[in-house]
C-alpha cells in the first residue's frame, strides 16, 4: 500500500510525514520527534499542545525551515521543506512563514511602526508601499494610538500584537507562533489570542500556534496533542501505530497492542518478505514436556 502524497499536497497546504528528530548529546540519543503525521488545510487555525519537552516547539522549527528533521517530509504547497537549501530556506522564511515568538520579536530601538516596516525594507520593498501596509496592520489590531512608541513604551499584550504584525508584514501564507501568550495574565492573553484569531480571519492566513495552555488553544479550529513526540491518539497513515528502536535494539510496544496481540514478557521474532513478525511466545508445550520428564 502507499499513499499518494501528490494528491494530499493539492488537498492540503501543508502535509507532514514520518517527522523525526534525534538531537545527540554526547553518547546519548534524545528523540524529539518520533514519526509525526498531520495535514493542515489552507486558512486553518491550528493549536497544538502539550507540555515542556513534548516536542512542540522543535516541529515548530521544522515548519518554519529553521532546523532539519532526521528524517520525514513536511510539504508546502506540495513542495519539499525539508529539501531547501540554506538560501532557499531563508527565501522560505522571508517570503512564505511569518514568526511570533514568546518574547524577541521587537528591535527596542525603534518604534513600533518601524519594527513592522523592518522586515519589508529588508525584503527590498517600497517605503511608501512598506508605511502603509504597516500602518494598516497595526491599526487593524488596535494599535493605531502606538504607532510612534516603542518597545520598553508598551505592555507586554501590545508588543505582542506588534509582534503579529511584524510577522505579517511580508504578507506570510503561514504564521507560526511559539508560546505567543506564555508570559502574559490571563486578560492580556485574551487580547492578544483574539488578535490572532483576528489575524487568521481577516488575512486567511495559516496559522499554527504551539502551547502549553488549554485555553491558548481553544481559540483555533482544531488542536492537536503532542506527548513524548508524537501526536496523541495518531495511527501512522500506512502502518498503524508507531513506535522505535533504541540505540541498543529495543522497541517500545505500546500497551493496546500488546493487549491486542496477546504478547507477554517474551515473543517471537521472526523474519518475513513482509517485514518482521512479533507473535506471543507459545510455553503451554514446554510446560507439557518438562512435565512428563519430571514423573
Amino acid at each position: 500500500m502507499s499513499e499518494n502524497l501528490e494528491q494530499l499536497a493539492e488537498e492540503y497546504k501543508i502535509v507532514i510525514r514520518d517527522l523525526m528528530k534525534v538531537y545527540r548529546r554526547g553518547q546519548k540519543e534524545v528523540i524529539a520527534l518520533r514519526g509525526v503525521d498531520f495535514e493542515v488545510k489552507q486558512g486553518e487555525f491550528l493549536s497544538i499542545i502539550g507540555p515542556s519537552g513534548s516536542g512542540k516547539s522543535t516541529l515548530l522549527k521544522m515548519l518554519g525551515a529553521l532546523d532539519k528533521p532526521t528524517a520525514g517530509a513536511i510539504l508546502f504547497d506540495g513542495h519539499s521543506v525539508t529539501a531547501l537549501d540554506d538560501r532557499r530556506s531563508m527565501l522560505y522564511r522571508r517570503q512564505k512563514v511569518g514568526f511570533v515568538w514568546q518574547i524577541g520579536n521587537l528591535v527596542p530601538g525603534l518604534s513600533a511602526l518601524n519594527n513592522v516596516i523592518l522586515p519589508m525594507k529588508l525584503a527590498g520593498a517600497p517605503s511608501r508601499a512598506s508605511a502603509e501596509r504597516a500602518t494598516m496592520l497595526l491599526e487593524t489590531l488596535g494599535l493605531s494610538h502606538r504607532l510612534d512608541h516603542k518597545p520598553n513604551q508598551l505592555s507586554g499584550g501590545e508588543n505582542q500584537r506588534v509582534a503579529i504584525c511584524v510577522a505579517l508584514a511580508n504578507n506570510p501564507e503561514l504564521v507560526l507562533g511559539d508560546e505567543v501568550t506564555g508570559e502574559l495574565d490571563s486578560e492580556t492573553t485574551e487580547i492578544v489570542m483574539e488578535a490572532l484569531k483576528r489575524t487568521n480571519k481577516e488575512f486567511g492566513t495559516t496559522v499554527i500556534n504551539v502551547t502549553h495552555n488549554p485555553k491558548v488553544a481553544e481559540y483555533a479550529d482544531r488542536v492537536l496533542r503532542i506527548r513524548d513526540g508524537l501526536i496523541e491518539g495518531q495511527k501512522h497513515v500506512l502502518y498503524g501505530d508507531i513506535t522505535e528502536i533504541d540505540a541498543k535494539g529495543r522497541m517500545v510496544i505500546p500497551d493496546t497492542v500488546r493487549r491486542l496481540a496477546g504478547l507477554g514478557k517474551r515473543v517471537v521474532l521472526r523474519a518475513t518478505s513482509e517485514g518482521l513478525l512479533i507473535s506471543p511466545l507459545d510455553t503451554s508445550g514446554y510446560d507439557d514436556n518438562n512435565d512428563q520428564g519430571n514423573d
